[in-house]
């Protein structure tokens, strides 16, 4: 198969991470790979030697941006006649939308967020409802995503997860873990690294030795390290910017926490889940759908309001046997979301659009 991966290539993102990973995947399967980069193409993942790697930088401002953006876009893509085109992100989907099927092939979208969105109240809810008739394939990342949709999109989906890398047994469980709690997201308002600051700061207050390690880099860098500061927290509470062996520097932390107020698929809570972390996660948006993956009080914790998460923070630094439980059980996510399973799973729903 012919397949073109179209994204935007920011940096240290989880979408951008996973549409590499795909796109190496199909490649080192055979299929002719393209990956087109808009806007920009920070490559903060490593793309494999097959893949064909292009990029259209942005021309012009606001609407005339958009305007370009199409038209180099459809130019790239007459030239390749692709079998499919694969979209991570909607814009790219609803411009491939408006474009000839001579040109384009089937054409999927894989929602990577959270689809009931207020952004989608206004004019792009328009667009979305129109260009969504055009797409042949929707590949969701769980059941309650593909279950906002009415029948007509649900025929044409499937809801597949993102591939854990890690093999199950790959990172030791550590026997000892160091008084650190973790968080790894981009400093952007989604990961709401307010609150869990906020939270952390009563939080030590009575568990004094405890630090706040947060993992990402972002917009809000600056903001977000006022905030520590005003709190009288820079002591305590560390950014630790971006880290392309992160496995290593989280491992034997004490939890991990995911403070996010939406999310597609968390790609950090699933991995650390699978190094073995004790996790504690905010009942993100779309609402219910965190529980795909964690059972409360089994492999992992869910929290709605910042009392109960300070009260699961509490539980596993209190009570070692049902952190330890919660560890070994965490694991399992390895042998369910294995990167075979995955990928076997996306080729399998590539074949069958033809």
């Amino acid at each position: 198969m012919k397949l073109l991966f179209i994204g935007y290539l920011h940096g240290f993102g989880g979408a951008e991470k996973q549409i590499i990973k795909l796109a190496n995947e199909m490649a080192n399967r055979d299929h002719d790979v393209t990956l087109i980069s808009l806007y920009k193409n920070n490559e903060c993942y490593k793309i494999h030697e097959k893949v064909k790697k292009i990029h259209i930088p942005d021309k012009g401002k606001s609407i005339l941006k958009i305007f370009n953006r199409y038209n180099n876009l459809r130019k790239k893509i007459k030239k390749i006649k692709p079998d499919i085109i694969i979209n991570f992100w909607f814009q790219s989907a609803y411009l491939t939308a408006f474009m000839s099927k001579r040109y384009t092939g089937k054409l999927i979208y894989s929602e990577r967020g959270d689809p009931g969105d207020k952004e989608y109240d206004g004019i792009l809810g328009i667009i979305r409802k129109i260009s969504f008739k055009k797409i042949d394939g929707f590949v969701f990342q769980t059941e309650i995503a593909k279950n906002y949709f009415d029948d007509k999109i649900s025929k044409k989906s499937t809801v597949i997860h993102n591939p854990i890398m890690i093999k199950k047994g790959e990172y030791v469980i550590p026997e000892k873990r160091e008084k650190r709690i973790v968080t790894v997201g981009r400093l952007h308002e989604q990961k709401n690294h307010k609150f869990l600051i906020n939270a952390f700061n009563e939080f030590s207050k009575k568990y004094e030795d405890y630090v706040l390690e947060i993992y990402g880099e972002g917009t809000l860098h600056d903001e977000i390290d006022k905030y520590i500061n005003e709190l009288n927290l820079h002591d305590k509470v560390k950014l630790m910017g971006s880290k392309k062996n992160i496995f290593e520097y989280i491992l034997d932390s004490k939890m991990f926490i995911l403070p996010s107020l939406y999310e597609g698929m968390p790609n950090s809570l699933l991995e650390a889940m699978s190094l073995g972390i004790p996790v504690i996660s905010y009942d993100y948006s779309p609402k219910k759908s965190v529980y795909e993956f964690i059972q409360d009080g089994v492999n992992g914790f869910v929290y709605e309001s910042k009392n109960e998460l300070l009260e699961k923070m509490e539980k596993i630094i209190l009570d070692d046997n049902l952190a330890n439980k919660i560890s070994k059980n965490a694991t399992d996510i390895c042998d369910k979301n294995s990167k075979e399973k995955i990928y076997d799973a996306w080729e399998k729903f590539f074949k069958e659009r033809l």
